[in-house]
């Protein structure tokens, strides 16, 4: 039998749910659902340690212990203090605005493009191009930044597009007579 063995913080409280074979964590930011593969099994244990084992010797298997880990590792994380990435727009005339969850982004189009926002992520906008998104879940805050990266990303000769804060972008010489 392959396991893991994860320690849960006091703060956090799991509910094992063994008719649809999902995992609930719960904790100060709110509460995050996940449905578990079918050949990973999860077991509590003294609510401070969370085992997740398979029955099988596969390397498959093995693999997919490791990825729920993770996966259950980064709900704990973002329920006890949750998620952020921050995003630059870089370029001349680049703007956002943020109104309700409706991010308004200007960025040399000859329109506005206006990009709506799930429910659980929150941004906010400390700067005319700089947006901050916050959240507990860690995929979705990161599918919602690659979104916004994928409007206008960094272009290879100036770098001017809507980046990542520590993204390197590596630029092209210009053509040399």
């Amino acid at each position: 039998m392959c396991k893991t063995i994860i320690s849960i913080p006091k703060t956090i409280t799991i509910n094992i749910i063994i008719k649809n074979h999902s995992i609930s964590i719960t904790g100060a930011l709110g509460a995050l659902t996940r449905i578990l593969h079918k050949s990973v099994d999860v077991q509590l244990h003294n609510t401070s340690k969370l085992i997740v084992y398979s029955n099988s010797f596969d390397v498959k298997n093995k693999a997919l212990i490791g990825t729920t880990c993770a996966l259950i590792t980064g709900m704990i994380t973002g329920v006890t203090k949750g998620f952020t990435k921050t995003l630059q727009l870089v370029g001349i005339g680049y703007r956002v605005s943020i109104q309700d969850n409706v991010i308004s982004l200007i960025i040399g189009l000859s329109h506005s493009i206006d990009y709506i926002l799930p429910a659980e992520i929150v941004a906010t906008c400390p700067s005319q191009t700089e947006i901050i998104l916050t959240g507990m879940n860690k995929q979705l805050i990161g599918q919602v930044a690659a979104d916004l990266r994928a409007l206008r990303p960094p272009e290879p000769f100036k770098g001017k597009g809507i980046r990542y804060i520590n993204e390197i972008v590596h630029t092209k010489d210009t053509k040399k007579k």
